[in-house]
């Protein structure tokens, strides 16, 4: 590798990314039997879970753009990484798309991870994971399909329209929370 070349992802790509995994997979795991045990009905449990997961992907797309200024304007001889912004090409939009992207990638990650950490102790839920964990294997492997995947990634992440990117992206993120309240509101304190 040539120097000056980016070799790593950035110090607020990884903290974003650990974080997001973090309260995708603890909130719905850990803190669902606490808050229903302390009186709260599975309706407002969820309702703090979506202001929870709102909140924290406007944090985390704020951070990674001030990271990314940073890196722009300050650190770049001196730290060598690559940001999602410059990856998906999401910088074209300026300050205001690259809030806007990254908040509907975020809000879509985290929705993924509380549909399939809602759905453990269900048996649809279990089908969804294992569906999921062979999807990927399978999808990868086989040429045909690897094709299809890479477009469904393309059309996900690297659309030209602002507003078409993130308003698929917002929809898919919508579905997914609706089928974590669809498991939310048949789990059981066991």
């Amino acid at each position: 590798m040539r120097s000056g070349e980016n070799s790593s992802p950035s110090a607020a790509n990884l903290i974003t990314l650990f974080l997001i995994f973090v309260l995708g997979s603890v909130l719905p795991v850990s803190f669902f039997k606490r808050v229903i045990n302390l009186g709260a009905t599975r309706k407002e449990y969820y309702l703090s879970i979506l202001l929870v997961y709102t909140l924290w992907a406007a944090l985390f797309a704020v951070l990674n753009i001030v990271w990314f200024q940073l890196k722009l304007n300050l650190i770049r001889n001196y730290e060598h990484t690559f940001n999602i912004l410059e990856i998906f090409n999401w910088d074209q939009f300026g300050i205001a798309g690259m809030f806007i992207y990254q908040f509907g990638a975020y809000l879509f990650l985290l929705a993924l991870l509380n549909l399939l950490f809602s759905g453990l102790h269900h048996p649809v839920g279990r089908v969804i994971w294992a569906a999921f964990i062979a999807a990927i294997p399978v999808f990868t492997s086989i040429a045909q399909l690897r094709h299809k995947l890479a477009d469904g990634l393309l059309t996900l992440l690297f659309y030209d329209s602002l507003l078409q990117g993130f308003g698929l992206t917002f929809i898919i993120a919508c579905l997914l929370l609706l089928g974590g309240w669809w498991f939310t509101a048949r789990r059981t304190l066991i």
